[in-house]
């Protein structure tokens, strides 16, 4: 953390910044690149900071989706990926990337992904860190300053969430337990772990006040106020909050419309069930090195097209009912011949392609290829954790009109179950299936502290495991260059 903390602090209000000519808040005569009494005029102008604060913050976006270190390190989606391995859901077929990951095997203190995990998320906070001094320093209560600073204490609660759940056990049962350092300030260095508890009170405050301080706005490249909501919900779900994960889980699902997905479905960020992602292009894409090239074994060259299999596991599909539409996001030779043709028989993607039962058809780039925009959040996570919570606070008849809503548009003959404890199992697998290597079982798992279990009988899994989520393999080392370089840390067992 030290070393992110130090790196960027160079960049302070003293470096230019630069102005692309649709910036509204710019005079028509001012050049590509202000000066610093320019810049100071400009953000201390309520009509202006937000566009200069925006501008600003774009480079912190890119680290969501930028390669780090090797080709199954492509930022948000690499992490969401990885730790949703970690699970049942998700089968991986033979040696590939991100099998350590599946294996349970990625945790050492001086593992890539480990030390990538801490290395990226502490990167943006300390790019937002540095952001919130620079163009925040003194508290408004103008609307419009309060609503750009909202955009900020989103970010950097979102990456303190993955990070307390990558070094640490979920909240309920481990508040007291070692999180991680909890830097707020680009001066602050050598910090302690500070404890879940602590870490888990900054991520709701500045949540709490991206969500009722944010903009709404009309792209879904920004963690806009219904990004910072579905993320609130998703943290008081793991402090099993439910009154206020129904709050912001209902805010939340205001931000897109529920899509019923089929397969090789668009992943454009201008798809109306996107609450966030990243709008990726020739000039962004990372090629070989991106989860597209992981997934989509129908691509011309990438890792899943030599034969890097990813797959659904067989008893969890199993499970979906015979006239459920999601089954067929999936290759089901008995059922669906026609639609394992159709995606065979894709232009420009490889017609060659070796399918197997199981395989996803979930996520496929279409013709943009490697260049497909990335998907970090889709609305049927807000939905859905409104649906559990109002099932947890004892609503019933609430829960199962909401939920059945929700499933007939999937499934035709669904019908909703009676008692509490059936409507929490089918709430479950609803997340489990509709969310499926969108990057929320993982968390999901862990504050459900159901066990990872791969042993059971007719499995398609070829790792078998059995781990309960709060084992010590189930969460990850402190990297050894920081336990090294900060004499107050403390090493996970």
């Amino acid at each position: 953390m030290k070393k992110y903390i130090k790196r960027f602090a160079f960049v302070a209000i003293l470096a230019p910044i630069f102005l692309s000519c649709q910036d509204d808040f710019l005079d028509a005569d001012v050049t590509r690149y202000t000066t610093q009494e320019r810049h100071d005029e400009l953000i201390s102008n309520p009509e202006t900071a937000g566009g200069v604060s925006k501008a600003a913050i774009s480079k912190t976006y890119a680290i969501f989706q930028e390669y780090w270190d090797s080709h199954d390190d492509f930022g948000l989606r690499a992490f969401q990926f990885a730790t949703d391995a970690m699970c049942e859901d998700v089968v991986l077929y033979g040696s590939q990337w991100f099998i350590y990951d599946y294996n349970l095997d990625n945790r050492e203190a001086n593992y890539r992904r480990t030390n990538s995990t801490w290395d990226q998320n502490y990167e943006i906070i300390a790019k937002i860190n540095l952001h919130l001094e620079t163009y925040f320093a003194e508290d408004s209560t103008d609307p419009v300053i309060m609503a750009s600073k909202s955009e900020p204490l989103a970010i950097r609660a979102i990456a303190y969430f993955n990070l307390v759940n990558f070094y640490q056990h979920t909240y309920v049962g481990h508040e007291n337990e070692l999180g991680v350092p909890l830097s707020l300030k680009t001066t602050d260095e050598n910090l302690p772990r500070a404890t879940v508890k602590e870490v888990y009170a900054q991520i709701v405050e500045d949540l709490t006040y991206a969500a009722e301080h944010g903009k709404a706005t009309s792209e879904s490249t920004d963690v806009d106020k219904y990004v910072a909501a579905a993320y609130l919900a998703k943290v008081y779900a793991q402090m099993e909050d439910w009154a206020n994960v129904k709050k912001y889980a209902a805010m939340a699902k205001q931000g897109g419309t529920d899509v019923v997905s089929a397969p090789g479905r668009g992943w454009s960020v201008g798809e109306k069930d996107m609450l966030w992602g990243y709008d990726v292009n020739t000039q962004t894409s990372t090629l070989w090195a991106s989860f597209w090239s992981h997934l989509d074994k129908f691509l011309s060259r990438g890792y899943a097209a030599g034969g890097s299999d990813k797959g659904i596991h067989n008893l969890l599909y199993d499970k979906l009912p015979e006239n459920d539409s999601r089954r067929k996001l999936y290759a089901n030779y008995e059922q669906y011949p026609d639609i394992i043709d159709q995606m065979k028989a894709s232009d420009p993607k490889n017609p060659k392609a070796e399918i197997y039962d199981y395989d996803q058809f979930k996520f496929v780039a279409g013709t943009p290829g490697m260049e497909q925009d990335y998907c970090f959040l889709r609305v049927q996570d807000p939905i859905l954790l409104e649906i559990e919570a109002t099932i947890e606070l004892g609503d019933l008849g609430t829960a199962k009109t909401l939920l059945t809503d929700f499933a007939k548009k999937r499934n035709p003959d669904f019908v909703a179950p009676e008692s509490q404890d059936e409507l929490r199992e089918e709430v479950r697998f609803q997340r489990r299936i509709e969310l499926w290597a969108e990057g929320s079982t993982w968390f999901d798992m862990k504050r459900w502290k159901l066990p990872i279990d791969r042993t059971v009988e007719g499995t398609n899994h070829w790792t078998k495991i059995r781990v309960e989520t709060d084992a010590t393999r189930f969460f990850h080392k402190i990297p050894q260059s920081e336990i090294e370089s900060n004499p107050n840390l403390v090493q996970n067992p």
